[in-house]
C-alpha cells in the first residue's frame, strides 16, 4: 500500500487530496493573502495536505508560535524515495517576517499523521525526506543576490536543523521543490 493511500485511508478529503497521475499540475492558495501558486511538472501521483483550520497542533499546546504552521504539505513518490515537501507561501519576501519557525513546528504534524498510519496498517511506514519551501509572490528588498535564477529560484537558507529553498513567483517546478 502506497502512502498516498494510506494518508487518503486516514484524512478527511477537505484535507487531503490526492491527484492522479494524469494531473500534471495543482494549484495551491493562500486566501488571506490572495496568492495563488502553480505546482507543475508532476510526473507520479502526489497528496496535497491543506494544513491550518482542520490539520493543527494539539489544543493543550500553548498559543503562539508553537502552535504556527505552514499552509501546506506535498507528499510525492519519485522513484524509489518518497518526498515530503513543507510548504509556506508568503505575499512578500521582507525583512520583517520569517517563516522558517512555520515550517519547522509543522514536521510534528506529519510524524503524527505517520504514527497512525504505522497503527493503523501494523507496520512501520517508510518516513518520507523531508524538504521546506517558501513561495513568495515578490520581493521586496534591494539586495543583488535576492534575484531569482530562471526557475524562480532565490537560495537556499540554513535554519536551526533544516535547509530551506526559497523561491519568487506563482509557478515552480516539482522536481525543484526536492532537488539539490
Amino acid at each position: 500500500m502506497t502512502l498516498h493511500t494510506q494518508l487518503e485511508r486516514i484524512l478527511k478529503e477537505e484535507v487531503c487530496q490526492v491527484s492522479a497521475d494524469m494531473d500534471d499540475r495543482i494549484l495551491l492558495r493562500e486566501k488571506s493573502a490572495k496568492m495563488r501558486v502553480e505546482v507543475v511538472g508532476l510526473s507520479a501521483p502526489i497528496t496535497t495536505i491543506r494544513m491550518g483550520r482542520k490539520l493543527n497542533h494539539l489544543s493543550a499546546l500553548k498559543d503562539g508560535p508553537l502552535k504556527r504552521i505552514c499552509d501546506y504539505l506535498l507528499i510525492v513518490q519519485m522513484k524509489d524515495t518518497y518526498h515530503a515537501i513543507f510548504i509556506e507561501l508568503k505575499k512578500t519576501l521582507s525583512q520583517e517576517e520569517d517563516p522558517a519557525e512555520q515550517l519547522l513546528r509543522s514536521r510534528p504534524l506529519l510524524e503524527y499523521l505517520l504514527s497512525v498510519c504505522d497503527i493503523e496498517d501494523s507496520k512501520s511506514v517508510l518516513r518520507p525526506e523531508m524538504n521546506y519551501v517558501v513561495v513568495y509572490e515578490k520581493i521586496n528588498l534591494n539586495k543583488p543576490h535576492m534575484i531569482p535564477n530562471l526557475s524562480g529560484k532565490i537560495d537556499e537558507i540554513q535554519y536551526k536543523s533544516i535547509n530551506i529553498k526559497r523561491f519568487q513567483g506563482t509557478r515552480v517546478i516539482l522536481n525543484d521543490l526536492v532537488g539539490g
